[in-house]
This record gives C-alpha cells, sequence and structure tokens, in this order.
C-alpha cells in the first residue's frame, strides 16, 4: 500500500458504489493500513452512493479500534447518511456494546432521528427480525440509561414477537433507571419469548431472595473417542476414581449432573448455587451431525487431549525430516482438536472452550509442559491466521487466548487429586464467567426439581415404564405443577417450560407439529436414545442384511426400527407416537422418508449420515460440470440446465451436505440417493442432480447443484427450492459462516463461476449488472430480496413457478388429460377405500377424500392395482 501511495495513488479515486480507498480499507483492511491512509491525507468525511462515511461503515462492524482512530483523525460522530442513519443508528443494530458505548462518550446522539423519526434504540428494536442475542440486549440496556429519556416505538400488532420482547425489556429498564434502580439482566431465551415472558420472568425474579436464585449451566464435552471423556465427566460428577471400558464407551450422548455452591465473602458478595449438566458427545465421527442438535450457547465447552497420544505425536515427529518435524503434529492438532473448535464455532460463534488433558498419569512432567505449550502456539497462530472462513466473536477469540495463557489443566481419573484439581478449575471457570449462567427464580427452581423428581422415579425401571412417564402431555404437567403445595396459582407454567426447553433441561417443540407440540419430554436423554438407535456406530459390526444395508446405504426399514428397544416402547405409549417422533428425526434434518409419499409413519428412513462421502471412490466425485452430465445424457440438448455451486469450509461441508440432503426432501419427488450425490425429479418437469465433491484443489468443499427442465424459467425457479432450503440451513444451523459471507456462492455458466454474494440484499446492485451479466437468470429476485427470510417473497416465487409449471403442462405435445398421480387408501378390512387425485403441479390433494365402498376381499382379487405405502 505504501508503494502504490508513494507512486501517486489517488486517495480520492471512486470504485463500486462510489466508495474511496479509506471506506474499502476500513471494511476490509487492518489498521496499519488505515493509519497510513489517514496519514497521507484520506478524506474522512467522503461518502458514498448511500451517504455513508468511512466512519458509518466500522460502526456498522463494530471495530472500536478503527472508530476510535478516524475520530481522532475528525470524523463526525453524528453523520448521517441518505436515510438520515447516524453512526450510532449503524452501531446499534450491530450489537457491540463496546462500539456504541464508545461513541456515547464521544458525544454520539443518542436522540437523533431518522427519515422515519426512529431513535437509535427504536431503530435497533424495530430492524432486528431474528431473535436478539445478550449483547443485543446489552446495547438496549445501555440505552435505556441515557439521559433524556428516549422515546420508544409504540407497541402494535404488527412488531414481531420478538420486538415486543425487546420493548418490554427496554419500558423496564426505563423506569428502573427513573427510580435509580440497577438495570437487571433479563436473559435472551426469556427475550425470544416476547411481552409476556419478559414479565413472567421479571414477577418470579422479584418474588425470589437472592439466596435462592440457582444459576443453570450447562457444558458439552467432546473429543476423539476413546480419549476419557466419560471417564473424567463421571469421576467428577460421581466424586470417585471411574475408569469406563472401552467397550462401554458413549453412544451418542449421555447427560451428568453436578450441584454446588460457592461461599460469599460476608460482605457484599452473597454465596451463589450453582446447578451444572455435563453433555458427554461420543467422538465417533457418525454422531457429529446429530451432536449439532444438542448445542447451544450460554454453553462451555470442554476439549478433551489424549496427553499420550499428543506425547506420542510429538515424539514420531522428532524422527521425521526438517519439514515434516511441524506438519505431523499440525495435522494431528487440526484433525483432533481444532476441527471440533472450528466446528462448535460456526455453529456458535460466542462458545467458550476449555481444554482439558486426561491421561496425565501416562506422561512425564516434562512432556505434559511440551505438550501444553505445543497447543498453546498452535491454537495462537489460528487465531491470528483466521482468514475469513470461520466467523468469531471478539469476545470468544479473547476468552480463547486468555484460557490458553493459563496453561492446560491435566488429570488422571486414577488419581483422586488430579481429578479434584480439575473439578475446581471448571469450578472456577463457571463463576468467573456469570454469562454462561442462567439465573433461575425460585418458582423455575421448583419446576425444575419437580422434573428432575419424576426422572429420578424411573431410574432402573423398565425401557417401557421409562417413556410412559417421561413423555407426558404439556396441559397435564402444568395441572400437576399447580397441585403442588404452595405452588402460586397465578404461575405461567407454559412460559417457564419454554424457557427450560431453552436451555436443554425439558425438550418441548413447538412449530414443528400440533400434535408433537401438546407433547413435552421430561428427560432430554429419552430423544438422545431414540437418536442414538438409529444412528449408532455398532450396526457396522451386525452381520443381518437389513444391518448392512444400513451401513453401506443408509437405508432403515421401519420393520428394523421397530425391533429397537426405545423405538418400541414409544409405539406402546400411544399408537400416533412413532410418526411423531420420525416426524421430529425429519424436521432436525438427521432423517427422510425412502419413498416418495407424504406419510412417514411406518416408511423406511435414509439415515444420510451414515454416508462417507470423502471415502467415495474419485469416480462418484468428479465435478458434474466438468463430464457430460447425468442430465445432459437424459434430456440432450433439449431442456435448459441451470447450474449452481456452494463453496464451503471443509471442516463442515460433510455435515452441511447431509444436512442439505434431508431438507430439500419433498414429498411426491422421485429421489435417488447415493453418498456423494443424489438426484431429484420429476417426470417431464424437472431433474436434479446434487453433488458433493472435491474442487479443482482435491479439497471436499463444494456441493454442486444442478437442475434441468423444460425452460429456462422453470430451470432456476426449481433451483430457487433447492438454493432457499441451503439457506436455511445455514442461516439457522451455521450462524459463523453466514455472519459475514463465509460462504461463496456460484453460478456456473458455460463453466465459469460468476460470484452472486454481493447480490445477497441488494436488488438495485441486480439491475445494474443485468445488463452487462446475461448469465443472471431471468428473474433472481428471490435470491437478491433472501426469499427464505421473507415468507411473502417465497410465496410471490412460488406462486410464479406453479403458473410457469401449468403452461408447460398446458403448451406441452404430451399434456395428459388427466391427473397423473392418484392414491387409494384401505384404512381397514371392512372400511370404504379412499381416492385422492393429487396435482401435478404440487403433488399436493385439494379435495376432500372420495369415499368409495368396496368388498373385503378386493386386495386380493386384484393385487397389482395397489401399492402398499
Amino acid at each position: 500500500m505504501s508503494l502504490l501511495l508513494e507512486r501517486g495513488a489517488d486517495l480520492a479515486a471512486r470504485y463500486e458504489d462510489d466508495e474511496t480507498i479509506l471506506h474499502y480499507a476500513v471494511r476490509n483492511g487492518d489498521v496499519d493500513v488505515i493509519s497510513l491512509l489517514l496519514e497521507k491525507g484520506a478524506d474522512v468525511a467522503a461518502t458514498d452512493n448511500n451517504g455513508e462515511i468511512a466512519l458509518h461503515y466500522a460502526a456498522s462492524f463494530g471495530h472500536t479500534e478503527r472508530i476510535l482512530l478516524l475520530l481522532d483523525r475528525g470524523s463526525d460522530v453524528n453523520a448521517s447518511d441518505n436515510d438520515q442513519l447516524t453512526v450510532l443508528h449503524h452501531a446499534v443494530t450491530r450489537c457491540s456494546p463496546e462500539a456504541v458505548l464508545l461513541l456515547l462518550n464521544k458525544g454520539a446522539d443518542a436522540n437523533a432521528l431518522t427519515k422515519d423519526g426512529l431513535n437509535p434504540l427504536s431503530h435497533m428494536i424495530l430492524v432486528k427480525e431474528d431473535d436478539p442475542d445478550d449483547d443485543y440486549l446489552g446495547v438496549v440496556r445501555l440505552l435505556c440509561s441515557q439521559e433524556p429519556k428516549l422515546k420508544l416505538p409504540p407497541s402494535t400488532q404488527s412488531l414481531a414477537i420478538n420486538q415486543l420482547g425487546m420493548l418490554a425489556c427496554a419500558q423496564y429498564w426505563q423506569d428502573r433507571y427513573e427510580k435509580k434502580q440497577p438495570l437487571l439482566e433479563i436473559p435472551s431465551e426469556v427475550v425470544k419469548g416476547g411481552e409476556n415472558a419478559v414479565e413472567v420472568y421479571l414477577a418470579e425474579l422479584e418474588k425470589t431472595d437472592s439466596s435462592e436464585v440457582v444459576h443453570r449451566q450447562k457444558i458439552c464435552v467432546v473429543g476423539r473417542t476413546k480419549w476419557g471423556k466419560t471417564s473424567l465427566v463421571r469421576s467428577i460428577t460421581e466424586e470417585t476414581s471411574v475408569l469406563v471400558p472401552l467397550e462401554d464407551r458413549t453412544i451418542g450422548i449421555e447427560v451428568f449432573p453436578l450441584r454446588f455452591t460457592v461461599d460469599g465473602d460476608g460482605n457484599k458478595m452473597k454465596a451463589t448455587h450453582h446447578d451444572v449438566t455435563f453433555w458427554d458427545f461420543a467422538g465417533q465421527g457418525v454422531y457429529r451431525v446429530a451432536h449439532a442438535v444438542f448445542f447451544s450457547k450460554r454453553t462451555l465447552y470442554l476439549v478433551c487431549v489424549d496427553l499420550a497420544a499428543y506425547n506420542e505425536i510429538l515424539e514420531q515427529a522428532k524422527k521425521e525430516s526438517k519439514t515434516q518435524r511441524d506438519e505431523v503434529p499440525q495435522r494431528f492438532f487440526e484433525k483432533h482438536i481444532l476441527r471440533w473448535i472450528v466446528l462448535i464455532l460456526l455453529r456458535q460463534p460466542e462458545a467458550e472452550f476449555k481444554l482439558i488433558g486426561t491421561k496425565h498419569d501416562e506422561v512425564s512432567d516434562s512432556s505434559r509442559s511440551e505438550i501444553s505449550h505445543d497447543i498453546r502456539d498452535r491454537l495462537g497462530q489460528f487465531l491470528e491466521k483466521l482468514d475469513g472462513s470461520i466467523q468469531i466473536t471478539g469476545h470468544a477469540a479473547t476468552a480463547l487466548k486468555k484460557e490458553f495463557e493459563e496453561g492446560l489443566v491435566t488429570t488422571s481419573v486414577t488419581n483422586v487429586e488430579s481429578i479434584q484439581k480439575v473439578k475446581n478449575s471448571i469450578k472456577h471457570t463457571i463463576t468467573a464467567k456469570p454469562h454462561l449462567s442462567f439465573k433461575m427464580p425460585i418458582t423455575y427452581t421448583r419446576v425444575i426439581n419437580y422434573i428432575l423428581e419424576k426422572r429420578q422415579s424411573v431410574v432402573g425401571a423398565t425401557n417401557q415404564d421409562r417413556m410412559d412417564k417421561m413423555i407426558v402431555s404439556v396441559r397435564q404437567l402444568c395441572k400437576d405443577l399447580l397441585k403442588l403445595p404452595d405452588f402460586p396459582q397465578d404461575t405461567d407454567c407454559r412460559e417457564i417450560l419454554r424457557v427450560l426447553h431453552e436451555l436443554g433441561d425439558v425438550l418441548w417443540y413447538k412449530g414443528i407439529d400440533e400434535e408433537l407440540e401438546k407433547w413435552i419430554i421430561l428427560d432430554p436423554s429419552v430423544v438422545l436414545d431414540l437418536v442414538r438407535e438409529v444412528i449408532n456406530h455398532k450396526y457396522k459390526e451386525e452381520v443381518d442384511e437389513q444391518y448392512k444395508v444400513l451401513s453401506q446405504n443408509g437405508i432403515l426399514p421401519h420393520s428394523l426400527l421397530m425391533t429397537f428397544p426405545s423405538w418400541k416402547s414409544l409405539a406402546a405409549v400411544e399408537d400416533k407416537m412413532v410418526h411423531l417422533f420420525k416426524q421430529l428425526l425429519h424436521r432436525l434434518n438427521l432423517v427422510y422418508p425412502v419413498n416418495d409419499m407424504e406419510a412417514i409413519d411406518k416408511a423406511d428412513i435414509l439415515v444420510p449420515m451414515y454416508w462417507k462421502t470423502r471415502e467415495t471412490p474419485k469416480a462418484d466425485l468428479k465435478l458434474l460440470a466438468t463430464q457430460k452430465t447425468i442430465l445432459t445424457q437424459d434430456f440432450g440438448d433439449s431442456w435448459h440446465v441451470a447450474t449452481w455451486r456452494y463453496w464451503l469450509p471443509i471442516v463442515v461441508s460433510d455435515a452441511i451436505f447431509v444436512n442439505f440432503v434431508v431438507k430439500c426432501y419433498r414429498p411426491f419427488v422421485h429421489r435417488s440417493a447415493r453418498r456423494a450425490y443424489f438426484e431429484s425429479s420429476v417426470r417431464r418437469e424437472f431433474r436434479a442432480v446434487v453433488n458433493h465433491s472435491a474442487n479443482k484443489t482435491g479439497q471436499y468443499n463444494d456441493i454442486l447443484i444442478e437442475v434441468a427442465a423444460p425452460t429456462e424459467k422453470l430451470a432456476w425457479a426449481e433451483m430457487m427450492y433447492f438454493v432457499t432450503d441451503m439457506e436455511k440451513i445455514l442461516e439457522k444451523d451455521y450462524p459463523g459462516l453466514t455472519k459475514h459471507a463465509r460462504v461463496k456462492r456460484f453460478i456456473v455458466d458455460d463453466g465459469e463461476d460468476r460470484g452472486v454474494n454481493d447480490l445477497m440484499e441488494n436488488p438495485e446492485d441486480e439491475k445494474r449488472q443485468r445488463a452487462k451479466a446475461r448469465w443472471l437468470p431471468p428473474d433472481f429476485s428471490w435470491f437478491t430480496q433472501c426469499a427464505w427470510k421473507n415468507g411473502g417473497v417465497y410465496e410471490i416465487h412460488q406462486l410464479r413457478h406453479q403458473l410457469e409449471a401449468v403452461k408447460n403442462i398446458v403448451v406441452t405435445s404430451e399434456s395428459c388429460r388427466l391427473p397423473r398421480l392418484w392414491t387409494l387408501l384401505y384404512p381397514r378390512k371392512g372400511s370404504h377405500v379412499e381416492l385422492r387425485i393429487h396435482s401435478d403441479v404440487s403433488g399436493k390433494c385439494e379435495h376432500k377424500a372420495l369415499q368409495i365402498p368396496v368388498n373385503d376381499n378386493i386386495l386380493t382379487r386384484y393385487p397389482k392395482m395397489f401399492q402398499p405405502l
């Protein structure tokens, strides 16, 4: 940069969107580059097309160091853009309390209004479409302490439930500030439930004495299989030395409780009660996608490191050549330690970690010290060289650095003293990080204690009895709680149960299925058992042919599923339970029906987690774009082919592909699945191939989607469904990837990649580029308007697609005079046959089933005319 400036580079030159080089540097460069530009006279007041100065950019990204640098050079702290959004308006939506506080201290006007008459506080509440996190709420709380009192938006029915929750918080905090009372923190798990949720929590908290508050914590324990995780957790929670035999190692996930009290100092610091749940995650690769379902924020992640295995690698490296001496331990570190950290950060960017060295007794003191230094150095290099493929919050990065500067904590389950040492270290971490705790009012604690008593009552019970008592009606549970002695009769039990679900103490799946919503699972291990019987690494050891098909192709026959103990017991609870829980696994992107029909209750299911895509022969992993594709082979040149490519970090590409396989399942669409790709098709309408493949560098980063249809419009309309499903997965499950475009998206045009990341949420730029970018699809507004976030936009495009499909059916010479898909259902002997005619466009039946009386022997007389569902 300095060389370019010395040779006369124009600091006032304008680039895309009328940005100056200073704008670009603030958005993408480092502090040294910005300092150099400012020293050379870069104009801090220069605006882009939107009227934003460089300080707006720094505020939008929450970069406190860059903000301070620009302010010191005379940048206007109250500058506003074309919409009258000030620098502070930009900063508050970034949810960086540090950046907001810096701007306020530098004179930012908290009462400045936008064109719509919104101050920063009202603005940040009204623009927040998704659920706020604790940092976002921290900014709301900070603005509520400003004088004069900031005007709040009116409470109307047009506000989303999370916005009503934030509004209730703001009103509460402003009232407390006026009364000179402390502004109590309100957890984000509460706020997402809306105004009533906030009011319930605050009312219960005010009735709770400080000595009765319980701090709930969740600790997830991860690491490679056979590295001593289960032995460690059981030794800590049982307060004795426990060495778990290898044959008894964890399958899926196991849960262990720990309670302790930290004494006060007799003065301001009062005793605090802690209720901790350890979640022990199995280390086998087959479980990793399932694990992610149970990852959550407000969690401390313990990463276990086998000291003996690490020491063996270090000793092996010493025998290697100079070039390999560092590569051997680096590969080991990346594969077995860093992989877990990155996987969790991609799902939970705010995650905090603690590394625990196991098998302390199997290595010498000098080796332990060498391992600790090696891990610290490699982790430091990782944090310094983040290339943008991983999003990690500044708070989480700081916590990681601090954690490993203090050295690796080591233990051996054969040594009671070392167990106590690591237990004390974990307690210290928990108490030193109050943001990882949830403050439980006394009524919440009474509810969880009642649930824990119910769990204790089935210890040692039969599997059937456990299922009966742990899956209960929400309505009945609320009635039982209100019958407890001295339990407040005005308690909103449903709201408390919703929060306990958010914390992972119970499982209550709302919004998935109306029938499932009526039930609550008092012990998460019930679902863990159901998942573990679907996904189990031990099945590969079975000799039965059905197990071989499961291990090789991921197909789990319903008949085999119903032989598993937990599923068999589930069926005995109530007839519909198996259907509900199979539907739940489908919604969690773990399984989907093998057949193309809608009913999943008795359908065989496909479990993509058994696929080992990277072990698939290279012939199966060739990029479809570089060969004569299946689409071209089947349709020749008569159909149009649309091609899309995702580039993903290799550490999660497998997991995302598996989720995607399930997510984009649609009833009545024929599917053919393989280990590295799958096909979807509807005769005469479209055919698609999705391929998880190695790119030109040999890395398995790519997911390629090809869609063929009779017209270009239809091909891209079908592509919309695939891309929308992928974006929903990324948005919901991988926020660490999506927050700052860590995923690369391309339209593949004539073998050339055309990046489209910059067009997201940027319809105007699409219009500008369309004139010169002939490769853009006919209607691309579904992507530029992010239809997966906006149901109205999605529905409009879905309707356009259906109309286009109808048009194609009408004009084609192959048109059918009658619908292609009819279904007959014979529910039980002696009943009527139910006839349904399905739409060629949507596959749905839009009419009430026709009832046709038949003889009891119709199925035996005409067996070829009926196909079982």
